[in-house]
């Protein structure tokens, strides 16, 4: 009986083995993601993506639109999916470590039970002298620690500002971030795109910090690969080379030029709030008092057709990017 299976089988016939690409899909591309979970996820298994990283964990909640995390976890491979990375926050306060730690670790414990094996730290303001930088980055180790215990890892996700000086120092910020934090204990997670946007070069540094930079956000000014701005293949090659393998696709949302001006003025209205919020928690901590909680930044409302049009227009995207990469040789 077997020796009439193997024999009848495509494999014993000299059939080729084509090996699925890793197609990894960050989800904060999908705009208006949770208006259609499962038409989206439907959408992303007929490109061929395998992997996920989310972007809507809710950690007031514990869930993940509205599911547990086991049963989300459970949906997405449903689809052919595993998540194995998230981006999200939790307090960064300096001067409540404790806090700090107790609340990223419900994170990690939540995360786990997704199958993570990434935890992204997506965007912080940090300090602007070396002194506190180098008290952020204990905190940072001591994060990462909370996160090893589970077994899974943590990580920071650039943006264009961490190529800036600090003040009053020719120290670029990624290179003093990298330099003290515990590389058993924090990962980087590159962002070609803004990597480019800060006025450097992604490969220069995969080649210099070939165990650090770990995952990767393959990103162009929209679909992957129309702008012919960024060389998507010596960027693979590198990472590839240095011995790792995750990746996930990042779309923003299609805009206008006068649009994208809109964003940089809100990203830099965030980056201000959150360097209120640090002074305001180191004025409150000197004078023995509790800080204040800050109102959230309102997110847009939109009618349900809105966020339909949405999740058309960036499932497009996300398709002609898969199409780019499925059809690069380059990409394992």
């Amino acid at each position: 009986m077997l020796t009439a299976f193997l024999l009848s089988s495509p494999i014993s016939a000299g059939t080729p083995v084509i090996k699925k690409k890793q197609l990894g899909i960050a989800t904060y591309s999908v705009k208006g993601l949770e208006s259609d979970l499962e038409g989206a996820f439907k959408s992303l298994q007929e490109d061929g993506y395998t992997v996920m990283e989310i972007a809507n964990y809710n950690a007031r909640e514990g869930t993940v639109a509205g599911l547990s995390p086991k049963e989300y976890a459970a949906l997405v491979k449903k689809y052919g999916m595993d998540i194995i990375s998230s981006h999200t926050r939790a307090g960064f306060d300096v001067n409540d470590v404790e806090g700090t730690l107790a609340a990223w670790g419900k994170i990690f414990d939540d995360h786990k039970a997704m199958g993570c094996k990434y935890v992204v730290f997506p965007m912080n303001q940090w300090a602007d002298n070396v002194e506190d930088m180098k008290v952020e980055c204990d905190l940072m180790n001591k994060i990462g620690d909370e996160a090893n215990k589970r077994g899974l890892k943590f990580g920071y996700h650039n943006h264009n500002q961490e190529f800036e000086k600090i003040p009053g120092t020719d120290q670029v910020i990624e290179d003093f971030l990298i330099a003290n934090t515990d590389p058993g204990k924090v990962f980087f997670q590159m962002d070609v795109f803004w990597v480019t946007q800060g006025g450097a070069d992604p490969v220069a540094y995969l080649k210099k910090y070939p165990d650090r930079f770990q995952v990767l956000h393959i990103k162009d000014d929209y679909v992957i690969g129309e702008s012919g701005k960024i060389d998507f293949k010596i960027i693979f090659e590198t990472f590839y080379a240095n011995g790792n393998k995750d990746w996930f696709v990042e779309i923003e949302e299609y805009m206008t030029e006068e649009q994208r001006a809109q964003m940089r003025a809100m990203m830099e209205q965030m980056r201000q709030r959150q360097r209120e919020a640090r002074e305001e928690g180191q004025e409150n901590a000197q004078q023995g008092q509790g800080g204040q909680d800050r109102p959230p930044m309102r997110r847009p409302q939109r009618s349900p057709e809105e966020e339909a049009k949405r999740l058309q227009t960036s499932l497009e995207a996300i398709s002609k990017s898969a199409d780019f990469l499925k059809n690069a040789d380059y990409v394992k």
